[in-house]
């Protein structure tokens, strides 16, 4: 038997033993007072029942045709909805009890269309961004197998996403083990940025790519697979190295430029010195001789310096990274130049409290980078014509960076100063302002070290005012090993 069926035959059912009971109860009344005389009749009892089962009769029959249509209705429609069928209305002009409901019903069938058209709206939209973008856009399940495979990553691969999609994504990297350290990096963290690394195409040609790999997860936060999105770099990398094969020779003509014009000083002063001397010799003027030996001599150290700057400039470096007290290597620095400087009229003092943390570095080259600018720092306090009251002086501070990450070393002087130009190009090879003595690789060399342990060194200054140099070198160390910090 059908719902509506049952559920009408059990109101008729209902009717039916209710007004069976007020019939017994009328006539149980009635009896009392005329002993029963009224329903001693057969004939009368069967008239009250038939006109029972026809009124339970007609009850079925209305709430089959009215109300369990009506319910139907709803039924079916909200069946139509949840299969949805967002544009489904109920009728408006039931004109009975269910016409609420079934506007109600239509307002939230407005509200659920709308909602779930602007859902569709925006995942079209991200799906178009995802699928039109030139970059490689890949997604992997939890167990390495590729889910999505957009079309830039089929026109830098070559591949067909049906080709890709479900095969492990080991066979895109030209190095698996690339692939499996990228992993290992994810681990420990949401994401992986500019990860380099090198993929096949179906050609079976290598193509540079930075890889950025972030979790997928679910609304749960379980993670359910990696998103991928690679940039194709070949040619940037190649275009790269060009530039850098070009400015390299753009430097070694700097660099002979330079060399011609160190040299060309340092000849001239020995040609003068060798004059005087041979102009002492024949007058027999042994002060003549003895000033003109003085500059030959002088000529000599510098020719002597400038090449032993040049091998240490052109050579390979192997730095020896440990555990330095860099706080007691500036003591020892400053035991060694504070000497210097007072005989020359410089005053000196360093700023830094015993107990800072031991940094990773080479102490022999982090040690000659501060005394070179220590140098150079006593040059322009010495090259400075200073007014009454003002006394050249040099300060040298080292202490924990703000960040805490690094150890800096800060040595400010009250000398000269310098220019915007000479500011621009203090760092380059072979550039100097010293006009005798100068090789221009001190500060080259500088600046060179404090790469070679994954730092920064930079540079304030003003005519006249002075120049502050800040050494930052990381507290850890450069980021990767020695080996791969070395530089050609």
């Amino acid at each position: 038997m059908r719902p509506r069926s049952r559920i009408a035959l059990r109101l008729s059912l209902v009717f039916m033993v209710v007004s069976f009971a007020v019939l017994l109860l009328v006539g149980l009344s009635f009896g009392a007072m005329d002993d029963f005389g009224s329903f001693r009749s057969l004939r009368t009892l069967c008239y009250a029942l038939a006109a029972v089962l026809i009124t339970g009769a007609l009850v079925w029959y209305l709430a089959s045709r009215i109300l369990l249509t009506r319910i139907r209705e709803i039924s079916e429609g909200v069946t139509r909805l949840g299969a949805e069928e967002l544009g489904f209305r109920f009728p408006e002009d039931g004109g009975d009890d269910f016409s609420a409901l079934t506007s109600a019903f239509n307002v939230m069938a407005v509200k659920l269309e709308a909602s779930l058209s602007a859902l569709k709206d925006t995942r079209d939209y991200f799906e178009g961004i995802v699928e039109n973008s030139a970059d490689i856009i890949i997604t992997v399940n939890p167990r390495g197998y590729i889910y999505t495979f957009n079309r830039g990553a089929e026109e830098a691969l070559g591949y067909e996403r049906s080709e890709m999609i479900g095969r492990n994504v080991d066979k895109l990297f030209a190095n698996p083990r690339e692939q499996v350290r990228a992993q290992e990096r994810l681990r420990g963290a949401e994401n992986v940025l500019n990860f380099e690394t090198k993929l096949v195409t179906k050609d079976g040609e290598t193509r540079e790519t930075i890889l950025t790999l972030s979790r997928l997860r679910d609304p749960d936060g379980r993670t359910i697979g990696t998103f991928g999105i690679g940039k194709d770099v070949t040619e940037a990398k190649s275009m790269q190295k060009r530039l850098l094969h070009a400015e390299r020779f753009a430097a070694i003509g700097q660099a002979m430029a330079g060399v011609q014009h160190s040299l060309k000083n340092m000849l001239n002063a020995l040609k003068g010195g060798a004059y005087m001397v041979k102009l002492g010799v024949k007058k027999e003027d042994w002060a003549l001789l003895g000033e003109g030996w003085g500059m030959v001599e002088e000529g000599i150290e510098n020719v002597a310096g400038m090449s032993a700057h040049m091998l240490a400039y052109v050579k390979e470096w192997k730095p020896e990274f440990e555990e330095v007290d860099v706080v007691r290597m500036l003591r020892e620095i400053e035991g060694m130049f504070r000497k210097s400087a007072e005989d020359k009229g410089v005053a000196l003092t360093v700023d830094a409290v015993d107990g800072e943390p031991r940094v990773i570095c080479d102490k022999r080259l982090l040690h000659s980078a501060v005394m070179d600018i220590l140098s150079n720092a006593l040059d322009a306090c010495l090259e400075k014509p200073y007014e009454d009251g003002e006394k050249p002086e040099i300060a040298v501070r080292a202490a924990r960076s703000e960040t805490d990450s690094h150890f800096l070393v800060a040595i400010r002087d009250n000398g000269c100063g310098m220019t915007p130009e000479v500011k621009a190009n203090v760092f380059a090879p072979f550039f100097s302002t010293k006009r005798k003595s100068g090789t221009g690789l001190g500060l080259a060399l500088t600046a060179r070290t404090i790469r070679l342990h994954g730092g920064e060194i930079e540079l304030d200054t003003r005519p006249d005012e002075g120049s502050e140099f800040r050494i930052l070198v990381p507290l850890s160390g450069p980021d990767g090993s020695p080996d791969e910090k070395q530089e050609n």
